[in-house]
């Protein structure tokens, strides 16, 4: 037990190392590293607590305040389920460091343990982010007995457990089916999308039609229940000071958590061979030597590298593909059945580019295009070729998986009824929002490099860079959402959009023209 606690301490070690772009953390002063993370997670915990007081104040309207834990605990599983199923290959299966791993003085059975726990403490995090502030909402709005915060201190370390295990046992199965085709990483990716739309079909066909507001309290709950049952034994644990639900609970989290340890354990050694052994040509021929302009030909090793990491497009790229759905789905619909309420269909009017913009923003490829280098990053500045083509070759890759967002756009557009006007203004704040995306992502990357990784799902989704281009994001679509509520006409709102991002995307282009180019210059693995 010693030597696993010991190498998920070193794991944690490295992965915060990682995170702030160091490579040992020793090195450093803890106080400050630690300081930072600890600051992160007051943030993101008070941002938690104002949705959950907000949610619990509009649940006091109608005597539904009840549900406030349930509701935020099957968020916050669902939230678990969906992030974690991209998180298994590069924690369980197919880790940088595997051969070196296997080659330690601890058994397989620790190996395996000790990564089950990384991905357990990793979801751990998030628990605490959003229930811990959850708990003291409520306390504020019920004034509960204190057996409510014990039972929900308690409980709180058992959520992460059966969603784990669920995307979990999705993430093996997509990861070995996909191991058995020569295309595995095209595999891996149609299948895990073909998984999440599933799964979001199933959550929103459950739980019956829209109800009346005087039946929301009992809507809501089927709803919750519906798509996470374990949600109800929570609530009658955490609320009623039910013993026996608490004991249903815990017995179910912690069994299915040990049975599916157990059962990683037997395949673990089988896929993880699988996956490093690769695929080969056999029957290769000479052709003709083809050539091409340096921004060409490195625009194309950008998209190749890009679609030979299945985490790194489903983690960029699931926003756009979500985007084109809708668009061609809502092409089909009328919206005014749909919604059944005409005010809906005029927000819906009103901010269709908002959600445009969400979508793109979501999709930053260039936030880990230069930590995705590794070690290897010495033969891209060996080569003949300036800072400012290696930059465009990224941003060029940004902007073709960003592509199907601006025929979307158009899409919607003509969905919601736009005239010209309103339609070309979607279509170029589609297109502002997709430069800003790619230029703050490589400027981020530039300021937090990380080339000395292990896994790669800590560059793409858990580096300073990603988390800080994401939070970035948010902020122009919630400048454009203070402008649309601000001002009464649509054209003007978006007329001052476009002038800021217009001098926004000037502003970071001279930026990663000048400090960038120096900032690559002086990268060193």
């Amino acid at each position: 037990m010693k030597k696993v606690l010991r190498l998920v301490s070193v794991q944690i070690g490295a992965m915060i190392g990682e995170f702030f772009s160091i490579g040992d953390v020793r090195k450093r002063k803890s106080n400050l590293l630690y300081g930072g993370i600890g600051l992160f997670v007051v943030g993101m915990a008070a941002v938690s607590f104002f949705y959950s007081y907000m949610l619990g104040q509009g649940l006091m309207i109608y005597d539904s305040i009840d549900i406030l834990p349930s509701l935020m605990m099957a968020m916050t599983s669902v939230m678990i389920l969906l992030t974690t199923i991209f998180k298994i290959k590069g924690t369980i299966f197919g880790f940088r460091d595997y051969d070196m791993v296997m080659s330690l003085p601890v058994s397989t059975g620790g190996i395996v343990a000790s990564r089950i726990i990384l991905l357990y403490l990793l979801n751990m995090v998030f628990v605490v982010i959003v229930i811990l502030p959850m708990m003291i909402a409520y306390g504020i709005l019920v004034n509960p007995s204190p057996i409510f915060y014990i039972m929900g201190f308690l409980t709180m370390f058992f959520i992460p457990m059966v969603p784990v295990v669920l995307a979990s046992i999705i993430g093996t199965l997509i990861t070995y089916l996909a191991s058995r085709f020569r295309y595995r990483n095209f595999v891996t990716i149609v299948l895990s999308i073909f998984a999440i739309f599933m799964f979001m079909g199933i959550s929103s066909t459950r739980g019956g039609s829209t109800e009346e507001l005087v039946n929301m309290t009992k809507a809501l709950s089927d709803q919750v229940n519906s798509i996470y049952p374990l949600s109800s034994f929570y609530t009658k644990a955490v609320c009623d000071a039910d013993f026996l639900a608490l004991s249903i609970f815990l017995g179910i989290s912690l069994l299915s958590f040990l049975l599916y340890s157990l059962m990683i354990g037997k395949v673990f050694k089988k896929i993880n061979s699988s996956l490093m052994a690769g695929s080969y040509r056999v029957n290769y021929q000479m052709g003709e030597l083809k050539q091409s302009s340096p921004l060409k030909a490195l625009y194309k090793k950008e998209l190749k590298r890009y679609f030979s990491s299945a985490l790194y497009v489903l983690n960029t790229g699931f926003g756009i593909v979500l985007l084109i759905f809708l668009s061609i789905a809502a092409f089909f619909v009328d919206l005014n059945t749909l919604f059944g309420d005409p005010l809906a269909t005029l927000q819906l009017k009103q901010f269709a580019p908002m959600i445009v913009s969400f979508c793109i923003v979501t999709c930053c490829t260039t936030m880990a295009s230069i930590s995705l280098e590794g070690r290897n990053l010495w033969i891209l500045k060996a080569m003949p070729v300036s800072e400012k083509t290696i930059f465009h070759s990224k941003m060029a890759t940004n902007f073709t998986i960003i592509a199907p967002a601006f025929l979307a756009a158009v899409l919607i557009s003509m969905t919601v009824g736009y005239g010209f006007m309103q339609g070309l203004i979607t279509l170029i704040v589609a297109i502002l929002c997709a430069f800003f995306t790619a230029a703050i992502g490589l400027i981020l990357n530039l300021r937090f490099p990380n080339l000395n990784w292990t896994n790669e799902t800590m560059v793409i989704k858990q580096s300073a860079a990603s988390i800080l281009s994401i939070f970035a994001g948010m902020v122009v679509v919630a400048i454009q959402f203070a402008l649309l509520n601000r001002m009464n006409s649509f054209i003007l709102a978006y007329l001052l959009y476009i002038i800021f991002m217009l001098v926004l995307d000037f502003i970071l282009y001279m930026v990663l023209m000048a400090w960038g180019k120096k900032q690559f210059h002086n990268l060193q693995v």
